[in-house]
């Protein structure tokens, strides 16, 4: 059954990986990018057709049922070639909250085909610039108040709200051009997008309510960074193959500066440390898709973002030395990557904020006993 598993896997990372080689690869990222920073409308369309977004729901509800390791899988290649399309954060957010807070409405086969994108919105931004309490409101179909950080905002046909409701937490989803909603576009290092909401009375249906919600919320966003992991595992292995070429053809003294002792140590060790994160980031995956304790999953995924952020920041800066100066050019692509590592690893909270969580749970968990 393992072996059966694994072939599984095997041929649904080929399929990705082709589908992205055949639209153009990291040069097409670079296209979207110097655009404007959206995503390709037709991209959303072919990924739902190859069942990307559909992996991880359950059968029952129109989904492939193969869980987060196989949803890993595909994480890795949108990392490999920067994809600028919201996958992990569909597959993670918007499907993980509906599929576990109304599993039946027709939104999740809309998101599954491809035929709207959602974006999730339940951070607030305080008066010092940082996280704040939720005060944003629901009552008699309105929604009033703002959210921050919402990936994806500016090209979403919809967002998926967390407010406070007239008897406790709910769910919400808002047409994009509604009525009172403001959307300010902020451009990321990366050249990707965030957007500010700011909602005036603006309609919304309600979708769920309850302390379903908020329990929701915390399984949907460990299952996403766990997600953003794996893409950071995807996009630190194909920046140390791109390092990897490049010392190879670069020259001093006449000879490719690979063949260098010196070099060939960094980039054994840039290799070792690719694979144990590669490797750590996959295990944690499968292991959530067998734990239901929500305690020791959110012990899984902070263990699994903390390492891909390390690991994504030490092998994308040494890739830069590597290249040299002209590394820091926008002609070469491994600057892309460095961008991106950037913006992943701040997302959903980085290295240290994820060992912070982590060592918290396990002396928590001591205490208790």
């Amino acid at each position: 059954m393992e072996s059966e598993n694994q072939e599984e896997l095997r041929l649904l990372r080929e399929s990705v990986r082709t589908l992205f080689d055949r639209a153009g690869g990291v040069g097409r990222s670079r296209k979207l990018r110097d655009s404007g920073g959206g995503w390709d409308g037709e991209m959303i369309r072919e990924l739902a057709e190859a069942g990307v977004f559909g992996v991880a729901v359950p059968e029952e509800n129109g989904g492939l049922g193969m869980g987060l390791a196989a949803c890993g899988v595909i994480a890795e290649e949108v990392g490999r070639v920067l994809a600028p399309e919201p996958v992990v954060a569909t597959v993670g957010l918007s499907l993980g909250l509906l599929r576990r807070l109304c599993p039946d409405h027709d939104m999740i086969g809309r998101l599954i085909g491809g035929d709207t994108v959602l974006a999730t919105a339940w951070q607030e931004r305080g008066p010092n610039g940082g996280p704040a309490e939720e005060n944003c409101r629901y009552a008699d179909g309105k929604l009033t108040g703002n959210k921050a950080w919402v990936v994806g905002a500016a090209e979403a046909q919809g967002f998926l709200v967390l407010a406070k409701g007239n008897t406790g937490p709910v769910l919400v989803m808002v047409e994009a051009g509604a009525d009172g909603l403001s959307v300010e576009k902020l451009t990321q290092a990366d050249g990707s997008t965030m957007g500010e909401l700011s909602f005036a009375g603006t309609p919304a249906e309600e979708m769920a309510g309850g302390v379903a919600v908020p329990d929701a919320l915390d399984e949907a966003v460990n299952d996403t960074a766990a997600l953003a992991a794996a893409e950071l595992v995807g996009l630190s292995e194909r920046a140390f193959e791109t390092a990897l070429e490049y010392i190879k053809t670069r020259e001093q003294f006449d000879k490719p500066i690979g063949s260098f002792q010196v070099i060939q140590h960094r980039a054994v060790d840039l290799h070792v440390t690719c694979e144990v994160a590669q490797a750590g980031v996959r295990e944690a995956l499968a292991l959530m898709d067998s734990e239901s304790d929500p305690k020791v999953r959110a012990r899984l995924a902070s263990r699994a973002k903390a390492r891909a952020v390390t690991t994504a920041k030490k092998i994308t800066r040494d890739a830069i030395q590597l290249h040299g100066a002209v590394g820091y050019t926008d002609e070469f692509d491994i600057g892309l990557y460095l961008n991106r590592a950037l913006v992943l690893s701040a997302w959903l909270g980085d290295d240290a904020y994820h060992r912070r969580l982590w060592f918290d749970a396990r002396e928590g968990e001591g205490a208790a006993q």
